[in-house]
């Protein structure tokens, strides 16, 4: 299809034709033939390179509040210059999700913020190629279709005796013993870190302390509901909560309306428990799973705060994260160690499109 350029040059060599026939060959020479040599190199360039082909990397999740970085790695037999265009679901904000660039054997980036919780969409992709004077253009689109689990954020507790007193009731005071130390995997906690070991190895490697399986871990029950429209500050909560709990060494089980996952550890588990708050809707949880709960975060449409309840205690949310002092002016809430486990966003999802297709 021809560009604007294109268009204002075929109605500039039509114009020199029809002013020739009034005048003479040499202005038909002057102007339509430079035109008309145009027209046909930029349609030539433009068929002759074809469709890039296109892979597409996403990070596999990440919280709702960071930004990520979606890679288009382009492979083209000619250089093109083109305007690069990314879609997202309603979730995801692109900063700039319209550029222009020169599209080759390169990768193309975009920096997508997570803006809301649950599963989000990124693509489809549009290409919008043209010839090296502009007169023509080609749009190319991929029906990318990728998906990023945006979990909750997550915030410090700063005030957290309740829950501090399951860790006690419990019997866990100590650690497991000292089994060996390996090399840092995604979702190991900071805590366990070997910092002095690990300053001995190169390229800034960790290094972390692995300690003796306990198979009589102590088990929580976490259950979190909400009413309409406080999923979200329900999700924020109970991420929270069995982060810490997790941390604290317990085997945290989480029920949600309509979803289930059974107490265990460790980083994978922990990513589990997550995604199930990620996708979770507001509702209500039986009476026989709310009985067998250890720790109840609840979010009422009476109520202007998410209530936690360890026990026969129940309190806010705001209270356990210390968000009062922080609207005041006081230290922030939000805890980066609590998502260093899933700082590089979890490993990208790799998809290949060449013509289009998948």
């Amino acid at each position: 299809m021809l560009t604007r350029r294109g268009w204002a040059l075929a109605a500039v060599a039509v114009g020199s034709f029809l002013m020739a026939a009034w005048f003479s060959a040499r202005s038909l020479n002057a102007v339509v033939g430079p035109a008309l040599v145009a027209l046909v190199a930029g349609w030539v360039q433009v068929r002759r390179t074809g469709q890039p082909e296109l892979r597409t990397r996403t990070p596999e999740y990440g919280f709702a509040g960071e930004a990520e970085t979606v890679s288009l790695d382009f492979e083209a037999s000619t250089p093109l210059a083109a305007t690069v265009r990314l879609e997202t679901g309603e979730g995801l904000e692109v900063a700039a999700p319209e550029l222009e660039t020169t599209v080759a054997d390169g990768t193309v980036t975009f920096d997508v913020t997570l803006r809301d919780r649950g599963f989000q969409s990124v693509g489809p992709v549009e290409v919008v190629a043209e010839d090296v004077l502009g007169v023509w253009q080609e749009t190319y689109t991929y029906p990318v279709s990728n998906e990023i689990v945006v979990f909750p954020e997550i915030h410090r507790l700063n005030d957290a005796s309740d829950l501090a007193a399951l860790h006690k009731e419990f019997g866990l005071g100590g650690r497991e013993r000292f089994d060996q130390l390996r090399e840092y995997e995604r979702g190991d906690p900071l805590r366990d870190v070997h910092w002095k070991s690990s300053a001995k190895r190169p390229n800034d490697d960790l290094v972390v302390m692995e300690f003796e399986a306990n198979e009589e871990r102590e088990r929580v029950e976490l259950l979190a509901e909400a009413d309409g429209g406080r999923m979200d500050e329900v999700a924020e909560a109970a991420a929270s909560v069995l982060t810490y709990l997790l941390d604290a060494g317990l085997a945290v089980g989480l029920t949600v309306p309509g979803g289930r996952v059974e107490p265990g550890a460790g980083p994978d588990h922990r990513t589990e428990l997550l995604t199930l708050l990620a996708g979770t809707h507001p509702g209500t949880v039986g009476d026989r799973r709310r009985e067998g709960s250890d720790v109840l975060v609840a979010g009422r449409a009476d109520e202007e705060e998410v209530r936690v309840t360890v026990g026969e205690r129940t309190v806010t949310f705001g209270q356990l994260s210390g968000s009062a002092v922080e609207q005041s002016g006081g230290p922030t809430a939000n805890d980066a160690d609590g998502r260093t486990a899933f700082a590089d966003g979890g490993p990208p999802r790799d998809d290949r499109l060449a013509g289009g297709e998948r």
